[in-house]
């Protein structure tokens, strides 16, 4: 088992699983001509059965600038769920690692489920907490206003995280 950047070849396989867990509003649906687009953007994690590989799950790494990214689209395939792959596990510690050799600061994810993001370090809090997600995608959902999704978001590149300084009246400083 491995966790490899997508290939075109796996945008099939990697929508089917998408649109599995978006039929039950688990997540976000995407079309397949979206997710072909975007595929430099997905890891997925493969087992080699007799010469070929099975896409056992995906998860997307959505740029947000050089410093932050979002965890999107994180899904196992049906079929690999309770079998001991440990494919969500998998999953995220390859978006973590990835993110690492990038140099990316932060990466965040919005979520029914911040328990299990916490698991990795991820600090829960409101949406409010990424800003950039709310401008690109949320002022334009129609769920905006009754939303449930909780933000988490944690730092992967101590060396690259850069926050504001603060002058003794609380105003932005630029150094």
């Amino acid at each position: 088992m491995r966790a490899r950047t997508a290939r075109a070849t796996d945008a099939t396989g990697v929508h089917r699983i998408i649109a599995h867990y978006a039929g039950d509003g688990s997540l976000l649906p995407r079309t397949e001509d979206e997710i072909r687009k975007h595929i430099g953007h997905f890891l997925v994690l493969v087992e080699k059965r007799n010469e070929e590989e099975k896409l056992l799950g995906c998860v997307a790494l959505e740029p947000y600038g050089p410093d932050l990214s979002e965890i999107r689209s994180l899904a196992v395939a049906p079929d690999a769920r309770g079998h001991g792959y440990n494919v969500g596990d998998r999953l995220m510690k390859a978006a973590i690692d990835t993110a690492r050799r990038r140099k990316i600061a932060r990466l965040f994810a919005v979520t029914h489920r911040p328990e299990f993001f916490s698991r990795y370090g991820f600090t829960p809090g409101p949406r409010q907490m990424v800003p950039e997600k709310i401008e690109r995608d949320c002022v334009t959902c129609p769920k905006e206003h009754r939303c449930k999704l909780v933000a988490t978001v944690a730092v992967v590149c101590p060396e690259r995280d850069v926050l504001p300084v603060l002058n003794g009246a609380g105003a932005l400083s630029i150094l």
